[in-house]
This record gives structure tokens, sequence and C-alpha cells, in this order.
């Protein structure tokens, strides 16, 4: 029996150093999970040595010899066990850090293309206003400064908000030309055809008296529009 009481308590001894070292904040997970690995082969490679020291004890019997063998190779491989997961541990620390510095990045990187998308839009819009405003130089500055204001609250916020005036017609300035102004600022700024006859609508009602789906039916397509636009663009950088 004392034959067998050695090698059992050695490998008690080293299951209880593997718990410790397990569970030890101040070794990093790398050396402990590298310890418990050779550990773990020590012991599956010390079955040989044990049998043959227990097999020089007359008095150990086949069952004390059975159970210090199993218990040794448990042993093993509960370090193996506990050094996978370890090593899993680190791996999977090191993906969430990596998953976070990528999602930070990422981030970031839309925040950027949020911010350059704004910038280009604000220019956009304020590039159409300016050319709308050139083109209702037509009608009085009390009435250009309502028909802007309109505008802007449509440009920006998408709001349809009548004018404090009414826009009266103007001979210099004919239904389908102030449909073509409109409809080429706010098209350029992506608006609908359905929210851009709403607009004209209701900033000019006395220039479409005949309402709002009568101007719908007569509304240009919005790539007639571009067309006209890009032709006049054209015209004038080749002038």
């Amino acid at each position: 029996m004392e034959t067998s009481f050695i090698p059992l308590f050695a490998i008690i001894a080293v299951l209880i150093i593997a718990f410790l070292l397990a569970s030890l904040p101040q070794v990093n997970h790398k050396t402990r999970y590298r310890v418990l690995y050779a550990i773990a082969i020590i012991m599956l490679l010390a079955v040989i040595p044990i049998s043959e020291y227990m097999a020089g004890g007359i008095q150990n019997s086949s069952n004390n010899y059975l159970l210090v063998l199993i218990f040794d190779i448990a042993v093993g491989y509960f370090c193996m066990y506990i050094a996978a997961l370890l090593k899993f541990n680190v791996l999977k620390r090191k993906n969430q850090a990596l998953e976070n510095a990528l999602t930070e990045k990422q981030q970031e990187n839309v925040a950027i293309l949020l911010e350059h998308q704004n910038e280009k839009q604000q220019a956009l819009q304020q590039g159409e206003l300016e050319w709308l405003t050139e083109k209702i130089k037509v009608f009085t500055e009390e009435e250009q400064e309502a028909i802007l204001v309109s505008a802007l609250s449509f440009a920006e916020h998408d709001l349809i908000v009548a004018p404090s005036i009414n826009i009266q017609p103007k001979e210099t300035c004919s239904q389908q030309e102030l449909m073509y102004f409109v409809c080429s600022a706010f098209c350029n700024m992506d608006k609908s055809r359905s929210k851009i006859v709403s607009f004209l609508y209701k900033i000019f009602p006395l220039y479409f008296p005949a309402g709002e789906s009568a101007l719908a039916k007569k509304m240009p397509g919005l790539e007639k529009v571009r067309e006209r636009r890009e032709k006049e663009t054209t015209a004038l950088v080749s002038h």
C-alpha cells in the first residue's frame, strides 16, 4: 500500500499546483496555459515510470495499481483541458479587442463619410438656391424673399411652408419657365416629383389656378429637366 501512496500523493500535489496556477491572476494567461500544457504532457508521460515503480512493489494490489494510473491520466487530461480553456480565453480576448478596434475604425469612417456627404449636400443646396435666386429676380424683392424662405425650408427640412404674401404672376416668367426653374433646382437635391409639384402649387397658387392635379399633368419629367439643365450648363461653359 505504501508504494502506491507515493505516486498518488505526487499526482495530488501536481493537481493542486495546476489549480493554483490556473487561478493566479498575477501570471498572464499565455504563461499559465503553456505551463499547464507542459504539466499535462509530463503527467501523461509519467504513466510509464509510475507503472514500473508500482510494479516493483510486492504488496501492491492490481486495484491500487489501476487506480493510480487512471488518476494520473485523468489529471493529465484535466490539465490539458484547463490549458486549452485558458488559450481559448486568450484568443477570445484578442478577437474581441480586434473587433472593438475595427468597430471604432468603422464608426470613424462612417462619421467622416457622413460629414463629407453633409458638406457636399449643403454645398449643392446652396448652389441650387443661388441659381434659383437668379432665376426669380423677375419678382419683387419682397416676393423673392418670401419664395427663398419657403425654398430653404423645403430644401433643408423637406417642409412646404406657404409664403406670407401671394406671389403674383409675371409676364416675364411664364408658367412653363417657373416649373422649369423650381423643378431643376429641387430635382438636383433629390426631391421627388410629387413633392416638387406640391411645392409649386402651394408657393405659386396664382400661377396654377386649375389645381394641383392639373399641375402634375403639365409638370415635365425630371429626366427632361436634367437634360435641359445640362445643355444650358454646357452652353455656358463653351462660351
